[in-house]
């Protein structure tokens, strides 16, 4: 079934006036059925489900009311209940009056399909085009990103913490599916260090005595589950088990389980280390003085002048991913969308030069963001020559200082990002007069772009100087007001659901709701319904004169 209303569903317009004057987000339900004639239709969905078997619910409804859920901020209860009560919902999902809806837990059911193969942002997709037909969003325009931390729907947990409750969810894992082969191996030990949940705090009592504990039951654990239960080892929560227990304890050459530390074997960086066994997709970062266990969520929009902002894409990564590394599979998705920008604003956690240059090349978006300007203190304070007071000649490979004097070494090492390393001889700068204000060691050394990427950084350091280029620039300051819409408003600063993939379900259907809510004010009033044919009688009595009720609300009384 399509969202659409079935044939013969009638709902009374009196009805549906007043459930537009009673609730204003209600209004914006209705206008998706009113002008974007429904999302998406039951053919959009066709290859998530198998094409045999009993019919099901209307995933386009599904999908509909999980939007309206994130619109409202309602719970899955609560969106199952407002389907079956409110007229508002029936009527932008196009059902009868008495139809009785359906159980809360089948939305939960529809995330776990959405979840999958990037089904998230296929959804996405289908809501832009509709948006882009009624000429509310156009290709290469002007769009900005910026992004924002996500916490998970997880405990904080410290390392002796994670390792316990890592244990207690393998042993309730098997439990679960396998409670006869624990006979033997759970003893009155294990029963109360991992009967409950752990709640040791930041300084328990026995810390070295807990840690080896803890280890060796774990360590036990996992050979056991190895050795004996072979179809049980691939479990999601044995195998959190064994990466936490791999990330926190060593075995030296003496067969000794040890605690790991930063100064003896090291810890893993942040960008792999699991903060929870129950959602070992979220990582642990830190950007100034915020620090959170969770995700990034990468938010862009259209800023055209005139025209209402429409969140064209919004992407989730894990906490540690640099923004600059997620702007690619931004532009990637706008690019299948046919929504690429002419210009995309960022700040400057987003740019680099090499980037500019790729984003250029492969899908012919400016990029305008500030370059970073000098790296080190005393070049920013100018009590050392920078770069600026060397002369480059590409073409001879020589690189000439402000005494004079040439490099004696050009090199371009093996490296991930492309430069160039110049030195100049210690006999050089060694009776240099200037040599406290050009360089501490004994020589000078250098390190800079390719040539085409200096060029542009000099451009690029040249231009953000200039009144024209801040006046342009300063359309990137309102996706500030869009992450507070999103955190604020719809409740994006914390997970409800656990894994990297459904915190992406939450954030596109939240972009979803968003839009709804901002192109509802911008879309035609629906219009009014045509007045009635009069009766025999009645058209009798207007050609006559003779007046009569027009509404059952006010009699109309003949004058004199």
């Amino acid at each position: 079934m399509c969202v659409r209303p079935r044939s013969g569903s009638v709902i009374p317009e009196l009805t549906v006036r007043v459930a537009r004057a009673s609730n204003p987000r209600g209004t914006t339900a209705m206008a998706i059925r009113d002008h974007l004639e429904g999302l998406w239709s039951d053919e959009d969905f066709e290859q998530w489900y198998p094409q045999d078997g009993r019919p099901g619910l209307s995933p386009a409804q599904l999908a509909t009311v999980s939007v309206l859920q994130f619109l409202l901020e309602l719970s899955d209860r609560q969106a199952a209940e407002s389907v079956r009560c409110r007229i508002d919902f029936k009527y932008a999902l196009g059902m009868e009056l008495e139809d009785p809806g359906f159980h809360h837990s089948v939305l939960a059911d529809f995330r776990e399909r959405l979840a999958e193969e990037g089904r998230a942002d296929k959804l996405f997709g289908l809501a832009l085009e509709k948006i882009k037909a009624v000429g509310l969003v156009r290709e290469r325009g002007r769009q900005r990103t910026d992004s924002t931390h996500v916490l998970a729907a997880v405990r904080d947990l410290t390392r002796l913490e994670l390792v316990t409750e890592a244990m207690r969810a393998a042993l309730e894992e098997l439990a679960r599916r396998a409670p006869h082969e624990l006979a033997g191996l759970v003893t009155e030990d294990w029963g109360r260090r991992y009967g409950r949940a752990a709640r040791l705090g930041k300084n328990p009592s026995r810390p070295k005595g807990r840690i080896k504990e803890t280890g060796d039951d774990a360590h036990l654990l996992l050979r056991y589950v190895n050795r004996y239960l072979p179809a049980l080892r691939d479990g999601e929560q044995v195998q959190a088990l064994r990466q936490i227990f791999l990330q926190n304890y060593w075995i030296d050459a003496q067969d000794r389980l040890l605690w790991r530390e930063a100064d003896t074997a090291g810890l893993p960086p942040s960008a792999i280390a699991i903060v929870s066994p129950y959602d070992t997709t979220a990582r642990f970062a830190r950007r100034g003085e915020t620090r959170w266990k969770g995700f990034m969520a990468h938010v862009t929009e259209t800023c055209d002048h005139d025209a209402v902002s429409v969140i064209t894409d919004v992407t989730t990564t894990k906490a540690a991913v640099h923004d600059s590394k997620a702007l690619p599979t931004v532009l990637a998705r706008l690019d299948q969308r046919e929504l690429l920008p002419a210009e995309h604003f960022v700040d400057q956690g987003y740019t680099s030069v090499a980037l500019k240059q790729q984003v250029a090349r492969e899908f012919g978006v400016g990029l305008v963001g500030p370059v970073r300007a000098r790296t080190t203190r005393k070049s920013r304070k100018g009590d050392v020559f920078n770069r600026d007071a060397f002369v480059i000649e590409w073409d001879a490979k020589k690189v000439t200082c402000p005494q004079g004097k040439t490099n004696r070494q050009w090199a371009t090492p093996p490296s991930v990002a492309p430069y160039i390393h110049v030195k100049f001889a210690k006999s050089d700068c060694g009776p240099c007069p200037l040599k406290s204000a050009c360089t501490k060691g004994a020589a000078r050394a250098l390190t800079f772009l390719p040539r085409d990427l200096h060029d542009l950084q000099s451009e690029s350091r040249t231009e953000q100087q200039t009144q024209e280029w801040l006046s342009r620039y300063s359309l990137r300051a309102a996706i500030e007001g869009t992450i507070s819409e999103f955190v604020n408003g719809h409740g994006m600063r914390q997970c409800r659901y656990r894994s990297e993939e459904k915190a992406h379900v939450q954030h596109v259907l939240t972009a979803i709701a968003v839009n709804l809510e901002r192109i509802g004010a911008h879309l035609p009033t629906a219009p009014e319904r045509r007045p009635r044919t009069p009766t025999a009688l009645q058209d009798y009595l207007d050609r006559r004169g003779i007046a009569r009720r027009r509404s059952w609300r006010v009699a109309t009384h003949p004058a004199g």
